[in-house]
């Protein structure tokens, strides 16, 4: 049988064992041979420089295996970096630094290639933690086809699998960010259009009055003007705030209060401005003290407040409690209204969405999302409970020192 004898050593140690291989896996290991006499042959200073360029492999490892699961070769860097030295390991058993579950994943594997099947790209998870590595392995054959050896190539793709990471990031944020503009341009059709059409239909009409005979229409007018134009800024507002809350310029500034006169006094102004159909019941229970930010708590109970009262126009009544429970105090706000459908809960706090029962009645979808915003900012967490047709329940709470 034609053989080719290929030195198992690297530069500075010669005289280690030597191993046959037949010619087809010399050509394998892209090795240039000349013929003589019908036997390929190779000189000891190529064999020692191809052998330095397997031992030398970056970031991970060739090897040449026989059917015991031994090393008829190996090298390459990860090696070195296991701390385990390749030339000592010729002749024994396989990858000896490495993990255990490893180690059977790779046996498990080389046994399909003794069988004569090919493994192309198989992660070895765990071989280096936070790393990802895969391996490589075929079959090198006899002259009369007979499986000999396995050659295997592990390698390091741990910046392939950042770079990809970083990729699928890259596209979720690009197509979340078209969604939004989407959003944003649907809520800014229907939000600018209606005050914008409002301003102008009255002025128009506060032209052609005359002031002495229609002093009422007049100031019905304005007072439609002046509303149209708040509105307008509330939206403005809400998107300046938003922005404001991604630059980080909104702070967290607690200070000790009384929260149940805090909450009461946020309830009175709703009272005022609205009709005498709405009711807002509110309870506190437990101490009134707290340590928390006053401005951004009046936003987050605001906010929650509009909304249940918005979409309660069925049964206008909206339950607004303080208390205390283990520790956190638990601010929750519960109307009676339309719901929110199931499908919409996972996107309830994205910028600018609005659930398909809600897109009739005024509002940005900017609400729940500045609220979640405010509510992570103190530290605290937000959940709710809802039924359609029955009303939703929001709960947030707050964690407090202990006296």
């Amino acid at each position: 049988m034609n053989r080719l004898s290929l030195q198992n050593t690297i530069p500075e140690q010669n005289n280690k064992q030597s191993v046959s291989i037949n010619a087809s896996t010399a050509q394998l290991a892209n090795q240039d041979t000349t013929a003589t006499n019908g036997t390929y042959k190779k000189s000891t200073k190529e064999q020692e420089l191809f052998l330095q360029l397997l031992h030398n492999y970056p970031d991970g490892v060739i090897s040449l295996i026989d059917k015991q699961y031994k090393f008829i070769y190996t090298g390459g860097q990860l090696h070195k970096r296991l701390s385990a030295n390749p030339v000592e390991l010729i002749g024994n058993k396989i990858y000896p630094k490495f993990p255990e579950n490893v180690r059977k994943i790779i046996k498990t594997q080389l046994k399909k290639v003794f069988a004569g099947d090919r493994v192309s790209a198989f992660e070895l998870p765990g071989l280096i933690k936070g790393e990802f590595h895969i391996m490589d392995a075929f079959p090198l054959k006899e002259k009369d086809d007979s499986i000999a050896y396995a050659g295997v190539m592990i390698r390091n793709i741990s910046h392939l699998k950042i770079a990809e990471e970083e990729l699928r990031i890259s596209l979720k944020n690009e197509r979340e960010l078209g969604e939004l503009k989407s959003r944003f341009v649907t809520m800014a059709s229907h939000e600018f259009k209606t005050p914008l059409t409002t301003v102008l239909t009255s002025v128009q009409l506060i032209k052609n009055y005359n002031a002495s005979d229609s002093p009422e229409k007049i100031d019905k007018h304005i007072a439609r003007i002046i509303s149209s134009v708040n509105q307008l800024t509330d939206i403005l507002n809400d998107v300046l705030t938003v922005g404001k809350l991604q630059e980080g310029d909104i702070l967290f500034s607690p200070v000790t209060f009384n929260i149940k006169d805090h909450i009461a006094m946020i309830v009175a102004e709703f009272e005022n401005d609205q009709n005498k159909e709405q009711h807002i019941f509110y309870k506190h229970s437990g101490k009134a003290l707290v340590v928390l930010d006053p401005v951004l708590l009046k936003h987050i109970t605001t906010n929650i407040l509009s909304n249940a009262i918005k979409f309660s126009t069925k049964k206008p009544l909206v339950e607004i409690k303080t208390k205390w429970i283990n520790g956190r105090l638990v601010l929750s706000v519960k109307d009676h209204g339309i719901g929110i459908p199931p499908e919409y809960s996972k996107h309830l706090f994205e910028q600018f969405y609005r659930a398909s029962n809600a897109m009739n009645i005024q509002g940005t979808g900017l609400g729940l999302h500045l609220v979640s915003k405010y509510v992570e900012l103190m530290n605290g967490t937000i959940h709710y409970k809802s039924e359609l047709e029955k009303g939703t329940e929001f709960v947030i709470g707050f964690r407090q020192n202990k006296d």
